[in-house]
C-alpha cells in the first residue's frame, strides 16, 4: 500500500510540474516560446535570399569604432568587451556592445527585423528595428539608436577597434 501511495504522489507531482510551464530566467512564471521561423521565410526575408540568421559583428567600415571605444557614456566597456549579435532561426536574438546588452524575440517583415527585447542591465523592454540591406554582395543590418545609426555586418569576425585578436 505504501508503494502505491508513493507512486500516486510522484505521478501527481509530475503532472503538476508539467502543467506549470517553463519559468523564465528571472523566475517570473510560465513563458511561451516563439514559433520557429521556417527556413522559407528566412530565405525570402533577406535581400535576394542572403543569409541573416547567425552571428553578426560591428561593421568597421561604416561605424567609427574608435569613437565607440572613446565615448564611455555611449557604450561603456566597448573597448574591453567588444560587440556581437546572434540571430537564431528559432525567433530568438541577442546583441551587446560593451556593457550594454539586449535579448528577446523577433519577427521579420519586408526586410525589417522587429525585435521585442529586454535590457540585460536594467530589465527594461524596448522594440528595436533592424533594416536588412544588401551591399556589394554582403548582408548589412542597420540599427537606429537615439540619434545614431549602427551598422552590423554578417559573420563572426572580430571588429577592428576591439583588436581582432580576442583581447
Amino acid at each position: 500500500m505504501k508503494r502505491i501511495t508513493v507512486l500516486l504522489g510522484t505521478a501527481a507531482l509530475c503532472l503538476c510540474l508539467s502543467g506549470c510551464g517553463a519559468m523564465d530566467p528571472y523566475g517570473h512564471g510560465p513563458q511561451s516560446s516563439p514559433a520557429p521561423i521556417p527556413d522559407v521565410a528566412a530565405e525570402t526575408a533577406a535581400p535576394q535570399g542572403m543569409k541573416w540568421v547567425g552571428p553578426w559583428h560591428l561593421d568597421s567600415e561604416k561605424n567609427d569604432l574608435a569613437a565607440f571605444a572613446d565615448a564611455l557614456d555611449v557604450f561603456p566597456g566597448y573597448g574591453e568587451w567588444g560587440a556581437s549579435m546572434e540571430i537564431r532561426s528559432n525567433g530568438q536574438m541577442s546583441w551587446y556592445i560593451g556593457a550594454e546588452g539586449w535579448h528577446g524575440t523577433y519577427t521579420v517583415e519586408d526586410g525589417v527585423i522587429r525585435a521585442q527585447m529586454t535590457s540585460d542591465l536594467d530589465q527594461s523592454a524596448r522594440l528595436w528595428e533592424f533594416r536588412l540591406i544588401a551591399e556589394n554582395g554582403s548582408a548589412v543590418l542597420e540599427m537606429k539608436d537615439a540619434d545614431r545609426t549602427i551598422y552590423w555586418a554578417y559573420g563572426d569576425r572580430e571588429d577592428a577597434a576591439h583588436g581582432g585578436n580576442g583581447e
